[in-house]
């Protein structure tokens, strides 16, 4: 960010910036990926994710997905 001339603080709007989700609720992949908490679990299930690496459980027992490592998944890496 840059000041300007009247001492307001500019932003540079040039510059591509990456906003990382990390664990995310199965609401939130639904929303922005288009898997279904049914596919993510039946994926789950048949071991096609990886525990730690795709999906965890928080401390009252809701299965997190991580949004970026999905992406590698999805992507076939």
């Amino acid at each position: 960010m840059n000041e300007n001339h009247r001492g307001y603080m500019e932003q540079d709007t040039h510059t591509p910036f990456t906003i990382n989700l990390g664990w995310v609720h199965p609401r939130a992949i639904q929303a922005l990926k288009g898997l279904t908490r049914d596919q993510l679990d039946g994926r789950r299930k048949a071991g096609k994710y990886i525990e730690g690496v795709h999906w965890v459980k928080d401390p009252v027992g809701t299965v997190m997905w991580h949004f970026e490592n999905l992406n590698s998944w999805i992507e076939g890496e």
